[in-house]
């Protein structure tokens, strides 16, 4: 090889290894404001999420981070004296009680972490309605007779479901059935 082959090819090998170097270094050197900004929540994700996809998954502690192991969904009707039957502490919460039970326009994501903190967030059921399967199931006859809060636990690392409300959704819920909620995602499991 001549003088000007070397060259050129020492030159792409030498640019080459920068390039590798940089893609390792930049993401370590990246701005602490990055790292600061308010986390992500199922809410903001949903309606980031495009248009053309009706099913999106997502596994809570990804959304808002490795500290809070577990999730539940609060769902209209509970009250508060049922979560704090459960162990949960609602007084710092942002959970709105209307005549002592979750009114029916709003669900919540409750969080928990390892430490015993808890954190809600609201979602009204017209954007996210994460209650609709299991209110129905609070409804069969045998349910009746049993009190069974409407909260409903996700097991820890497994992925929550979501499928956009479309058109075959409709048809297969019935827009006749008292449960159907007019709603952008329900949570499919």
């Amino acid at each position: 090889m001549n003088k000007l082959g070397q060259f050129i090819t020492t030159v792409v090998i030498g640019g080459f290894a920068v390039f590798l170097a940089a893609l390792i270094v930049l993401p370590m050197v990246r701005p602490a404001q990055a790292e600061t900004k308010e986390p992500s929540t199922v809410a903001q994700s949903l309606s980031a999420y495009p248009k053309n996809l009706d099913f999106a998954m997502f596994i809570p502690q990804d959304v808002y981070g490795q500290e809070w192991g577990a999730v539940a969904a609060v769902c209209p009707g509970a009250t508060e004296n049922q979560l704090k039957k459960g162990g949960v502490e609602t007084k710092n919460l942002n959970i709105d009680f209307a005549d002592g039970a979750v009114p029916d326009d709003v669900n919540y994501i409750l969080l928990a972490s390892q430490t015993g903190e808890f954190k809600a967030e609201k979602l009204p059921r017209a954007q996210v309605d994460l209650c609709d399967g299991l209110l129905q199931q609070l409804k069969s006859p045998e349910a009746a007779k049993q009190d069974i809060p409407p909260l409903l636990p996700f097991q820890q690392g497994q992925p929550l479901q979501f499928i956009r409300d479309t058109q075959d959704y409709v048809e297969q819920m019935g827009k006749n059935n008292p449960d159907y909620v007019d709603t952008d995602w329900h949570l499919a499991g």
